[in-house]
């Protein structure tokens, strides 16, 4: 099964604590012919700083580095990425700087599928979340 899909910070927060099933299907196809599973740098911060704070920087790094070899594709800041982050943010003037990036990230790349249980990207157009399975 080819999987398309974007991966907020939030799904590596579920996949590091309880390992639940739908988030070990989820890496586990990242690196599946056909299948675009993806993260925005941004993602990179956000985990470094919180999760960090938590279990570590080495611990976080061992994670990223995980996915990474597992098959997510890290998509860094373009400007056309960063330019439809700029005008999600000018719809919407609640919507955090990092979750526009990775809502960009996903429009431009996954459909606009994000595994998320985040409420802000519910509000965002072209979004669809999906949390708890694939």
């Amino acid at each position: 099964m080819a999987l398309v899909g974007c991966l907020d910070t939030r799904f590596y927060f579920a996949h590091a604590e309880d390992q639940a099933s739908w988030t070990k299907k989820i890496v586990s196809e990242a690196s599946q012919r056909g299948s675009l599973v993806v993260s925005s740098t941004i993602t990179i911060a956000e985990l470094l700083s919180t999760m960090g704070a938590d279990v570590g920087l080495e611990t976080t790094t061992l994670r990223i580095n995980s996915a990474r070899l597992a098959g997510v594709n890290f998509i860094p800041l373009s400007e056309k990425i960063a330019s439809m982050a700029g005008e999600m943010i000018l719809k919407n003037n609640d919507l955090p700087l990092a979750d526009a990036v990775i809502a960009a990230t996903a429009l431009d790349l996954t459909q606009g599928r994000v595994y998320t249980d985040d409420p802000h990207f519910q509000k965002t157009t072209g979004i669809r979340t999906v949390w708890g399975r694939l």
